[in-house]
């Protein structure tokens, strides 16, 4: 009865934690990309990632700071002895049995490295602001993956309502085609070239709108968390011109961007690093004390020592001198990933600027590519229905204008897109710094 009732507790446990989760992954019906950005910072594994690595960098400052403090350490042995002894060869051997029992503490304090110690303090220190740096790196690469999964995602939707536009278009003309074959002013072919228009603009219906799923399901995985639900996505597809020059983009890149930030932090932490192994060559004094008890039986007697101990090495294989050469050379790899680090970052934010200008400049050629294929679809309507055009005419001009609609909406998506990359590549893009957790 007992494990029944256990099982049955067990089980409700689960249905409730089942419920529960259901419930945080379903609980939007409109999205912003505000918000998909929050949920993406909260659920996406890249940031547990991130946040793991700097957790490991905090440890190893941790381990390098124990240097600072004493070393103190207990130990306890017992022995039996039996066996044969010979005390003096003028005295027969005896056969003897006893124990001895030993405990006492040790303790050792260093005093003086020559700052071989905080040498590795500080190396870690700048590690673990490099890591510092990896774990904003990583957020902003996250925000980037979410807000273009959504600009994505808006797109997707902005293309099926063209189609869908251009389906309706097909459909009235093939009612138009269809008034005009029975009234005998126009010949069967106009009948049968509206419907295979009527049939491409459903073929491309159906595929725009199984962009939107996919489009869906890339901007959830962004986020890390799955809505079964249809949402509405508050935010749209905005064209607002720069307001900064690229030799400013430039320059706050290089003041802001993390990746420079990191390798500079690695710098810093191996040439702190190549003075703890230079230091290795001068000696190390230490405090060192012991309290013991020993004997043979109980009571057990005590006894204390205390000194300073005095190390200097003379000659270790030439092991000091490689380990030098091997900082040495960390030092030198670490100052040119710096310099590629920054050259990537100009590299970066000017392409970034680049391609948002150019797309804010096909936005415009794009609107009036559409203002062009309205009027010009107006035109071989009227020309059609007056008797003079023909069904290529319409078909071609329907074609032109959903294309040029097309066209700029990918204008706007690579427009808002480049934007976001632009941000991330001056190092701007999540505003204030996140605080780790």
């Amino acid at each position: 009865m007992i494990q029944k009732t256990a099982l049955a507790a067990i089980l409700l446990m689960v249905f409730l934690a089942n419920v529960h989760g259901q419930a945080r992954l379903t609980d939007f019906d409109r999205l912003s990309i505000q918000d998909a950005t929050r949920m993406a910072l909260e659920n996406n594994p890249s940031v547990r990632i991130a946040t793991s690595g700097y957790d490991v960098s905090n440890a190893l400052l941790r381990q390098s700071r124990s240097g600072y403090f004493p070393v103190i350490s207990f130990n306890a042995s017992g022995t039996y002895t039996e066996g044969s002894f010979v005390f003096n060869p003028s005295i027969p051997v005896r056969e003897q049995t006893y124990r001895s029992y030993t405990a006492g503490f040790q303790a050792q304090q260093l005093l003086w490295d020559f700052g071989r110690t905080s040498s590795r303090v500080s190396a870690n220190e700048n590690f673990l602001g490099a890591s510092a740096e990896d774990y904003q790196s990583a957020l902003e690469n996250v925000i980037v993956s979410v807000q273009t999964a959504y600009y994505s995602f808006l797109q997707t939707q902005y293309v099926v309502r063209v189609d869908e536009e251009t389906l309706q278009q097909a459909q009235e003309h093939l009612k138009v085609a269809q008034a005009f074959f029975k009234a005998g002013r126009t010949a069967e072919y106009d009948v049968t070239k509206a419907e295979v228009d009527v049939a491409n603009a459903e073929v491309n219906l159906l595929r725009a709108r199984n962009q939107v799923q996919i489009a869906k399901l890339q901007l959830e995985n962004a986020i890390g968390v799955q809505n079964p639900k249809n949402y509405v996505l508050l935010d749209s597809l905005k064209a607002v011109r720069l307001s900064l020059s690229i030799d400013s983009a430039r320059a706050i890149a290089l003041e802001n961007r993390s990746e420079l930030k990191a390798a500079n932090f690695r710098v810093q932490a191996n040439k702190e690093l190549l003075s703890a192994s230079w230091a290795q060559n001068l000696p190390v004094i230490s405090a060192v004390g012991n309290y013991n008890w020993n004997g043979f039986g109980l009571p057990l007697y005590s006894r204390w020592n205390a000194g300073l101990n005095f190390s200097l090495p003379i000659f270790q294989g030439f092991y000091v001198s490689a380990q030098v050469q091997e900082s040495q050379a960390n030092v030198e790899e670490a100052a040119a990933t710096e310099d590629l680090a920054r050259q990537n970052a100009i590299l970066d934010v000017s392409q970034s600027y680049l391609a948002a200008d150019e797309a804010f400049q096909r936005i415009g050629a794009s609107e009036k590519l559409v203002q062009s294929a309205v009027e010009n679809l107006r035109l071989a309507k009227g020309r059609y229905n007056s008797g003079v055009g023909s069904p290529t005419e319409i078909t071609d001009a329907q074609i032109t204008l959903s294309n040029a609609r097309i066209t700029n909406i990918q204008a706007l998506y690579d427009y808002n897109t480049s934007l976001i990359r632009l941000k991330k590549s001056m190092g701007t893009l999540g505003g204030e710094r996140v605080k780790i957790k």
